[in-house]
């Protein structure tokens, strides 16, 4: 390690934290990082209880969490259904996610867990489902796929799942909620442009990322076929307040990025990239306030 990156380390401790692409930050720390997204003063949370409001069912519902990490949607689905009977079962990639989650929700007895990549579940599952739903996360299971297998491969491989999920996977009248990153945000604009120096799927900062972008289109196929209805809406959020440069770089390297950079020789170029982003949205008082922005999709199976 030469003298500029212990001199980082020295200066940010939180940099000695790393992870891998299975097993992310640890859950504690997760929530620790984890930012309050609100948008017109509703936060994403309340988007999907009221997207549970239009859920009306006299039979047991069959449900499906893709990425559920420390457990945040999960509660909310828990808690509005709580007067009808449910199935669901939760997948993460990550051990330890699952692991918190299981022990936050010990005493329900109708949850079953899966350690997996989230495309890969759907790939193999044969249940059929009355929910799916997943917060935020699933673009990182399309993302990993489309630099694994390259993104002319890996869009056709991604595309034919969510098919075979609409199709096979989802009863008549059953639904999709799927929250989704807007990567021209202030708060991802700064993110894709570090990323595009190690994945070449990332190569055109001007526009939305190829995760949204296949989604979008597999989706308005499906539409047009007639087997769904689409809802899919945009939404700037309400600024993330940072205290200070401290605080936001370490959200945005150990939340945002993963920790992936973190022993990587990029790293004070990144910093100083991040830096000098942040001085934009600094107020007098040195508070760092920066927008981030998403798509929720709600699609209905037709019956």
């Amino acid at each position: 390690m030469n003298q500029k990156m212990k001199s980082l380390y020295k200066e940010y401790p939180w940099l000695k934290i790393t992870t891998t692409i299975k097993e992310y930050v640890a859950p504690e720390y997760y929530n620790r990082l984890l930012k309050d997204y609100t948008f017109d003063g509703k936060k994403d949370t309340q988007f999907f209880e009221e997207f549970l409001k239009s859920v009306h069912s006299n039979e047991i519902i069959n449900a499906l969490e893709l990425g559920c990490g420390s457990g945040r949607a999960t509660k909310v689905f828990i808690d509005s259904l709580k007067t009808k009977e449910f199935k669901l079962e939760l997948v993460d990639l990550s051990k330890r996610m699952l692991d918190f989650s299981q022990k936050k929700f010990r005493n329900r007895k109708n949850l079953e867990f899966f350690e997996s990549d989230s495309i890969a579940f759907l790939e193999k599952t044969s249940e059929v489902y009355d929910i799916i739903f997943s917060f935020w996360s699933f673009s990182h299971s399309v993302h990993q796929i489309l630099i694994k297998k390259g993104y002319g491969e890996g869009k056709m491989y991604i595309q034919k799942v969510i098919r075979k999920v609409i199709k096979e996977n989802m009863k008549r009248s059953s639904k999709f909620f799927l929250i989704h990153f807007d990567s021209l945000s202030e708060e991802q604009k700064i993110l894709m442009k570090q990323w595009n120096k190690v994945f070449p799927i990332y190569n055109n900062l001007d526009s939305q990322s190829p995760s949204k972008l296949l989604i979008t289109e597999v989706l308005e196929e499906l539409c047009k076929e007639g087997l769904i209805k689409l809802r899919s809406n945009y939404f700037e959020g309400d600024a993330i307040t940072y205290l200070s440069t401290n605080e936001a770089l370490e959200v945005f390297l150990n939340f945002h990025m993963e920790s992936y950079f973190n022993e990587n020789s990029l790293l004070p170029d990144i910093i100083g990239e991040l830096e000098n982003y942040f001085r934009k949205f600094t107020d007098k008082d040195g508070r760092i306030k920066i927008k981030p922005g998403c798509f929720i999709y709600e699609v209905e199976r037709n019956g």
